[in-house]
C-alpha cells in the first residue's frame, strides 16, 4: 500500500504515526518528500532543444535509459525497470497523456511524461543525463507538455516536485500548493 499525505493533513503529526505503524519511505529513486505545484501560465519556449513525442517502443527504451542514466544510485530499480519495460510501455499506451525525448546534438539527452486530466495535465516525472544538465532539456519539456494540454483545450499543468527540479518550475511560473510525503507499507492491515 502507498500513502501520499499533504501537510494540511489531519492529525498534524498523521506521517509520524503512520510511520510507527510500520510505514516506511518508498526508496531510492523517489524521495518521500516533495511538493505539488501547479500553473495556468504559459511557460517561456525554449530555444535549440529538439523536443520529440515519444511514438514507438525505441523511443520509450531511449526515455527509459534516461530515466535510469539520471539515477545512478538505483541499480535494482534501474533492472526493475528494464526487465518490465514491455509491460510499462503497454500500460502507458493505454493512459491519456503521452511522453516526450529531448534531443542534444541528436541523442536523447532528458526524458517526461504526463497524465491528461479534465483540467489539465499531471506532470509524471522529468529526467534529465547529468552531462546535459543546465541547457534548458527540463525546461523545452515542460513547454512540449504545456503546449499539449494547450491543444487539448486544457491550459494548465501539475505536478509533485522532488527538490531537483521545484525551482525550475517555480522559475518558469509553478507555484506551490502543498509539500507531499509518501510512504509505502507492504501490507494494508500494518496500518490499520
Amino acid at each position: 500500500m502507498q500513502w501520499t499525505i499533504a501537510d494540511s493533513a489531519t492529525p498534524a503529526d498523521i506521517v509520524e504515526r503512520l510511520r510507527a505503524a510500520g510505514a516506511h519511505d518508498r526508496g531510492a529513486p523517489f524521495d518521500h518528500e516533495f511538493t505539488a505545484l501547479a500553473t495556468e501560465r504559459e511557460p517561456p519556449p525554449v530555444a535549440g532543444i529538439e523536443v520529440r513525442r515519444v511514438e514507438t517502443y525505441e523511443d520509450f527504451l531511449a526515455g527509459l535509459e534516461v530515466v535510469i542514466a539520471a539515477s545512478p544510485q538505483a541499480v535494482e530499480w534501474a533492472a526493475e525497470q528494464r526487465a518490465d519495460a514491455e509491460g510499462t510501455w503497454s500500460r502507458r499506451r493505454q493512459r491519456p497523456g503521452g511522453e516526450w525525448l529531448a534531443y542534444l546534438d541528436g541523442r536523447p539527452v532528458a526524458y517526461a511524461g504526463a497524465v491528461a486530466g479534465p483540467r489539465g495535465l499531471f506532470l509524471t516525472g522529468g529526467s534529465t543525463v547529468p552531462a546535459a544538465r543546465g541547457r534548458g532539456c527540463y525546461r523545452a519539456l515542460i513547454r512540449a507538455r504545456w503546449d499539449d494540454a494547450v491543444r487539448r483545450g486544457t491550459p494548465a499543468l501539475v505536478v509533485h516536485a522532488q527538490e531537483t527540479s521545484r525551482p525550475i518550475l517555480e522559475h518558469v511560473g509553478f507555484e506551490r500548493v502543498c509539500t507531499m510525503y509518501e510512504l509505502a507499507s507492504g501490507r494494508h492491515d500494518d496500518l490499520a
